[in-house]
């Protein structure tokens, strides 16, 4: 169900900006490698890191649309004797609105719409094992509304990653990425 929905959406979208073309700034980006810090809703997880990808299609030169793969993890007090860890990946269709159209800082806004999935485990210290009922998995649908900005090949992003489920947890992300192909024709 989730698949054919964002397929949907996919093709909806993508058939939508076909046709339009960007005046001012290449036709595609590609943020090679977005790494990031990790900071998980809720009092159970401390920080964590994330990492992934995003390809993006410049529709217009205020808006564009892509596709972004990403992955988080997460952990509790180290130093515990009971230490929770946690992952969340996703993948997402998203979509930017740029405030300026010319020049090589662009502040954006957007939104993206996407499949997440996750799961945690409970791990003893005194004698490093997983019980299985300490293990929660989860698939969900997900938001992810964010700001940021471009400074030539370089994006900065806040991103907040909000899951419609309990299983996979809400996590706001702090990311940075060098950006490819990207920038000023």
């Amino acid at each position: 169900m989730t698949k054919s929905i964002l397929s949907f959406l996919l093709v909806l979208v993508l058939s939508g900006v076909a046709t339009a073309q960007s005046n001012n700034y290449r036709m595609f980006e590609w943020d090679l490698l977005r790494l990031g810090y990790a900071i998980p809703g809720g009092e159970r997880f401390g920080g964590g890191v994330a990492f992934g990808t995003e390809v993006r299609y410049n529709a217009s030169d205020r808006i564009s649309v892509g596709l972004r793969p990403e992955v988080a993890a997460y952990t509790s007090n180290l130093e515990a004797e009971t230490i929770d860890v946690g992952a969340a990946g996703s993948f997402v269709v998203t979509g930017d609105y740029y405030l300026r159209t010319e020049g090589g800082f662009r502040p954006f806004g957007g939104m993206g719409l996407g499949s997440f999935g996750g799961a945690s485990v409970t791990v003893e210290d005194t004698d490093d094992t997983v019980d299985e009922e300490d293990l929660e998995v989860g698939r969900s649908l997900g938001i992810v509304p964010r700001v940021g900005m471009e400074i030539g090949h370089f994006r900065v992003s806040l991103e907040y990653n909000l899951t419609f489920s309990d299983q996979v947890s809400n996590y706001f992300g702090i990311m940075i990425a060098p950006t490819l192909f990207g920038g000023p024709k």
